[in-house]
């Protein structure tokens, strides 16, 4: 099993804090993510952690320079910034890349919104295809009733039908987003979790109250625990509870902690 901490963990600081706190606290796996400020120096604590041997994966709008894009692939792109952020993962070996369902104004045609975000999917594959990355798209899961947008892929038959429509992008099943699916149902979860191991491309987890993806972290009650029998060998599986401002000793024994948890299970 390879866990990797995600930075949107650790989230409010500048990426040289957080992959410092993450190195000194003994983590070598490191998911590159929406969360620490973005700052000049971004590319450069990068690249120096790197050095030294960190690995790393990348998810969505990860903060890798001063100009953060905080993109939404349910809606037109502008590919000049795709070109050159795909370039750049090539640039410091990153094999793996994951994106957000999208999401629409409940003013918006679901259809229309889904058509967008396939059509999008497919020019940002052939983009990750020819500098030898890994795409994969990651499940979603149902807004409150009050939001004024919804998510695409929040839901198993949106999922299957997206995993037919574009067979070629891998799947990244997040654990604590299937919490909050309408109809979680144990055929429903053992479905996603039964993907084959080349199907998926990662396994995001945490834990939340059900109805929101709030990042809380992952306890002994965590409902999926009794799932982890059925996690594909050899999928890698990030960590992204919040551990905001936590030391580094807190840090390292939370990370200490999931690894044993999860091989205690499996």
């Amino acid at each position: 099993m390879q866990l990797y901490l995600s930075l949107s963990a650790y989230g409010g600081v500048s990426t040289r804090e957080a992959l410092t706190i993450f190195w000194n606290a003994g983590i070598r796996h490191t998911e590159l993510a929406i969360g620490p400020r973005p700052d000049a120096d971004a590319v450069q604590a990068i690249e120096d952690f790197r050095k030294l041997g960190m690995v790393y994966r990348a998810h969505h709008a990860f903060v890798w320079s001063a100009r953060h894009y905080p993109f939404n692939l349910a809606q037109p792109q502008d590919w000049k910034y795709f070109e050159q952020l795909t370039d750049y993962l090539a640039s410091i070996g990153v094999s793996a890349y994951s994106v957000h369902g999208g999401n629409f104004s409940k003013t918006t045609e679901r259809v229309l919104a889904y058509a967008t975000f396939t059509e999008n999917i497919h020019r940002l594959h052939r983009l990750c295809l020819t500098r030898g990355i890994v795409l994969g798209v990651e499940t979603m899961y149902p807004t409150l009733p009050n939001s004024a947008v919804k998510n695409l892929l929040d839901n198993a038959s949106e999922l299957a039908q997206f995993c037919q429509d574009v067979p070629q992008v891998k799947i990244v099943v997040d654990l604590a987003h299937l919490n909050i699916w309408y109809d979680k149902s144990p055929l429903v979860l053992n479905q996603w979790l039964g993907l084959p191991p080349e199907k998926l491309l990662e396994i995001h987890i945490s834990d939340n109250d059900g109805r929101q993806d709030i990042h809380s972290r992952i306890t002994d009650n965590t409902w999926w625990l009794s799932h982890i029998t059925k996690f594909p060998i050899g999928v890698p599986l990030v960590l992204e509870s919040r551990l905001n401002r936590l030391s580094m000793l807190i840090i390292q024994k939370e990370y200490k902690y999931i690894t044993n948890l999860i091989l205690s299970k499996s």
